[in-house]
């Protein structure tokens, strides 16, 4: 399990902190209302360009295949 999970303020819920928090994570989930700037992004940043890397910086689409090799 990951020691935390880090989140944008589409997720700032307290039934989503209690639900993780639960399960023994942290949340790290950006507040509604703060000014930018959180440094929350700088790890977000790096699973999304991973995935523009694999989607050849084309918007992700969504793929109603049950198969994931055809993903």
């Amino acid at each position: 399990r990951p020691s935390e999970v880090y989140a944008d303020r589409g997720y700032d819920h307290d039934c989503y902190r209690r639900q993780v928090w639960a399960k023994g994570i942290k949340p790290v989930i950006a507040r509604r209302g703060t000014e930018h700037g959180s440094g929350l992004g700088a790890r977000r940043w790096v699973v999304e360009q991973a995935i523009a890397l694999l989607h050849g910086f084309r918007r992700l689409r969504t793929r109603w295949e049950t198969r994931d090799d055809i993903h």
